[in-house]
């Protein structure tokens, strides 16, 4: 990721990146016979990862006053895939892949929607 933080690297998706990181670490412990599905369900592993116990009952008391949403490096696939395998009650997610640009990079922050009211009735 720092590497296209620093723009050594084209702008790469989440899952390239870690994957690339599984084919180093494969390598690195003697694992590279790794057969390519058991590589591609290890890089899936990040989209079913588990919320921590208090996230949905938190996330879920925002919810009935605010609008909330993910800002995350994950690409939107990854953080849908969570949201859905985990019970999250984001109303939308926004994604590093969505602005091109990792987190702390500021454009990752500056670039939100911008909102002038609510959209929920009653």
């Amino acid at each position: 990721m720092e590497q296209v933080r620093t723009g050594d690297r084209p702008w790469t998706h989440l899952d390239d990146l870690h994957r690339a990181s599984l084919d180093d670490l494969l390598t690195e412990y003697g694992l590279a016979a790794t057969p390519e599905q058991v590589r591609a369900e290890l890089v899936l592993a990040w989209h079913r990862l588990d919320p921590w116990p208090d996230s949905v009952p938190g996330l879920t008391r925002l919810k009935s006053r605010h609008v909330i949403a993910s800002l995350s490096n994950g690409n939107v696939a990854l953080l849908v895939d969570m949201a859905r395998h985990g019970g999250l009650p984001w109303d939308t997610v926004l994604s590093a892949e969505l602005f091109r640009h990792y987190k702390p990079d500021p454009e990752t922050y500056l670039a939100r929607p911008r909102c002038s009211g609510s959209s929920r009735s009653g």
